[in-house]
């Protein structure tokens, strides 16, 4: 009888096994683990832009940086915020002056965009230093970081790439 259970043990055992191994490679769970693993993205998604070696090149990295940027403040918008004072904080120091920060950084890239397009090299410089930063002016990193968010921190830091042009 005893040697009968064995079997049954080792399937409920392996089963066990599985599902806990499952759970490992699953996105992380929580506010701030998700939201640091989608910061975590973007960051390698901005590392495997190529750095700018003309204005073109430049209003590219922009606009691809633009769009990686909106999409984490986008869904962390629509996440489900923490409550109360934390949720608040957040909302204040990070979600909304990243947003306007996106808007006048959409203003930049129109600018780089017509540098660009009249070959003006310093008013693209200008245009892209602006342009490269949309989405990061006014963010409260501290916040960042006292949240345990610090991929989110480095993201919202990250400076432009050095021009030459």
């Amino acid at each position: 009888m005893r040697w009968q259970l064995a079997p049954v043990v080792v399937l409920v055992s392996l089963a066990t096994l599985t599902t806990v191994a499952g759970c490992t490679v699953a996105r992380p769970t929580g506010f701030d683990a998700r939201t640091d693993a989608t910061c975590g993205e973007a960051m390698m998604a901005v590392g495997d832009l190529d750095a700018p070696a003309d204005p073109a090149a430049g209003l590219r990295y922009a606009l691809d940086r633009y769009v990686i940027v909106e999409k984490v403040v986008a869904t962390v918008t629509d996440s489900a915020l923490p409550g109360g004072d934390a949720g608040r904080a957040l909302r204040d120091r990070w979600l909304r002056p990243a947003r306007a920060s996106l808007r006048s950084g959409s203003d930049a890239l129109r600018r780089l965009r017509d540098a660009s397009r009249a070959n003006d090299r310093a008013a693209a410089m200008s245009a892209f230093s602006a342009a490269a930063a949309a989405g990061a002016t006014g963010v409260d990193l501290t916040l960042l970081v006292d949240r345990s968010l610090p991929r989110c921190a480095a993201l919202f830091a990250a400076p432009a790439p050095a021009t030459s042009w």
